[in-house]
């Protein structure tokens, strides 16, 4: 309970809109230049290779790709672990142009940055990203877990959950986990009544997490609201617990 509670209770201290100092060089701003702000502002220098931003010179390194659309766009973010692992993250942007894009990487910021931060690049932030230490099927594994990121209309007032973060827990526990890093992105959405739900593991559509998220007891509501989870979990080494 104390990790639920701890989840649903924080706020986002840290940067969630784009830099300021690239939002002032105006429209043509790369994402490039949005992520060398965003992870020189958490003390990791970085450098660029191609379409990559790699910090501290090494793997693992990130990118984006930006899908635009009339009303609102893609933001694509690949993270290259190592030669054979790939994490693939994508994120809605609301508005034309630039307010798009803008928008999609706040979505990200608020999302999945600081679980990546925190579980590839040791930078950990306490009040973005809980990190646990799980047994998975006789496997010891630390679990970073981030904010439950929520959007909604205006006029929507909606609880998550009570159930959410103890059944999410549970089938992840129950999962085979054979590799020494495994991700998962959980995704519900209410519009007008009716419900989307996507679990996915590895990058992968995942049924069992899609069961248990949809049964998790979600409110309906005649408008619009979703929420959104990401984690990392990482194989601990022999003996050592999480911190």
């Amino acid at each position: 309970m104390g990790l639920f509670r701890s989840l649903f209770g924080k706020k986002n201290k840290s940067v969630v809109n784009p830099p300021k100092s690239v939002l002032e060089k105006g429209p043509g701003s790369t994402i490039q230049a949005w992520l060398l702000e965003l992870f020189k502002g958490h003390g990791l220098p970085a450098s660029v290779h191609k379409e990559w931003v790699v910090p501290n010179g090494d793997l693992p390194a990130i990118r984006g790709t930006w899908w635009p659309g009339e009303a609102h766009g893609q933001l694509d973010v690949d993270v290259l672990v190592r030669d054979d692992v790939l994490i693939e993250e994508c994120f809605v942007g609301s508005g034309a142009g630039d307010a798009g894009l803008a928008d999609g990487f706040r979505n990200f910021t608020i999302n999945s940055f600081h679980v990546l931060l925190s579980a590839l690049w040791s930078q950990h932030d306490p009040e973005q990203v809980e990190i646990q230490s799980w047994s998975v099927m006789g496997r010891q594994f630390r679990a970073f877990i981030g904010n439950v990121g929520t959007r909604s209309s205006s006029d929507v007032k909606f609880s998550l959950p009570m159930a959410l973060m103890p059944k999410l827990a549970a089938v992840i526990q129950c999962a085979p986990l054979d590799q020494d890093l495994h991700w998962f992105r959980f995704y519900a959405a209410n519009i007008n009544g009716e419900f989307t739900f996507e679990a996915l593991k590895d990058n992968e559509p995942w049924p069992a997490g899609l069961t248990t998220l949809a049964s998790c007891g979600w409110e309906p509501s005649s408008s619009f609201y979703s929420a959104r989870l990401f984690m990392v979990l990482r194989a601990a080494p022999n003996g050592e617990a999480a911190v």
